[in-house]
């Protein structure tokens, strides 16, 4: 089964600030120039084409995807504030294939009834955060409470631990190393690091090794050729390539250009002596690994 665990609804202006969408139109570009295998919406405006994803483009992405996740940050210190309950909506719409994720910024002195609220009462499954869209230290004791709570809950948490274009974004929270002090107060809490923690792979892949509860997922690895296929190659020599688990993160791509450029993986060492990247590690990675972090919906 196909299993989409990473996409985004939410679009320019209702949710996402000129600021934002200047500077994604510009990694955007970026992209573009590396791989074919990049999400372009084709529009007139450059800021619909930066990081729109409606709900028709989000259904168009996702026609051959069996199940997705789907969600809209809540991050208004980098100019992104979705409404979850646009959210909940669309998935009570399309709940033969969509599965609905909140988004709570931890900076809230409210944050822990949010989640309950967003859980009990809307229906979503699972959390979205990110220090370095959000604004907080992971490091930070203050911020346990919430993920003791996602973890007393059994809600899983995607955390985008990684870097990102937005100027204002802080780097010096976005190292997967430092979810360490949560995995270790959190043992039971589910949570998949976004995008392998770039350009920080290889601190997440020893990361994930030490927590039995911690994975990661691959979207928005593909574009850059040379460090996706290190990325893959440090999991598969640590032995956590069985924690990589898909995600498009569209916008950014579709579901079928994120396998498209899976399986381009080892062109980069095309005619070396470097050793290539199994094709069944590529094929579990797309269709098996999510079952180990959401065995619910196996």
């Amino acid at each position: 089964m196909l299993f989409d665990t990473h996409t985004n609804l939410m679009w320019y202006p209702d949710h996402l600030s000129e600021e934002f969408v200047r500077f994604a139109w510009e990694a955007k570009r970026a992209k573009m120039r590396l791989s074919d295998d990049v999400y372009f919406a084709g529009s007139d405006s450059q800021e619909a084409n930066a990081f729109d994803s409606r709900p028709a483009q989000l259904l168009e992405a996702t026609a051959d995807v069996d199940k997705a996740i789907v969600f809209g940050i809540k991050a208004p210190f980098t100019g992104i504030n979705c409404d979850q309950e646009l959210i909940a909506k669309f998935v009570a719409d399309h709940s033969e294939k969509f599965i609905g994720w909140c988004s709570v910024d931890p900076n809230d002195a409210d944050c822990v009834d949010q989640l309950e609220h967003y859980f009990n009462h809307l229906g979503l499954r699972g959390l979205k955060c990110s220090p370095i869209y959000q604004n907080w230290d992971p490091q930070d004791p203050r911020h346990l409470p919430l993920f003791q709570k996602a973890e007393s809950l059994g809600i899983p948490v995607n955390i985008h631990q990684g870097t990102s274009f937005v100027r204002t974004g802080p780097l010096k929270y976005a190292n997967p190393i430092q979810l360490e002090d949560i995995a270790v107060a959190c043992p039971d809490l589910r949570i998949v690091i976004s995008h392998m923690g770039h350009p920080w792979e290889d601190e997440c892949v020893v990361l994930i090794r030490k927590h039995p509860n911690l994975y990661t997922n691959i979207s928005a690895l593909h574009y850059r050729p040379l460090r996706h296929y290190q990325a893959f190659m440090s999991a598969i020599e640590y032995g956590v390539e069985h924690k990589l688990i898909f995600g498009s993160d569209f916008p950014s791509a579709t579901a079928a250009q994120v396998i498209a450029g899976q399986h381009k993986i080892n062109d980069i060492v095309s005619g070396t002596r470097f050793p290539r990247v199994p094709e069944e590690v590529i094929h579990k990675m797309l269709y098996e690994n999510w079952k180990g972090f959401l065995p619910e919906y196996a």
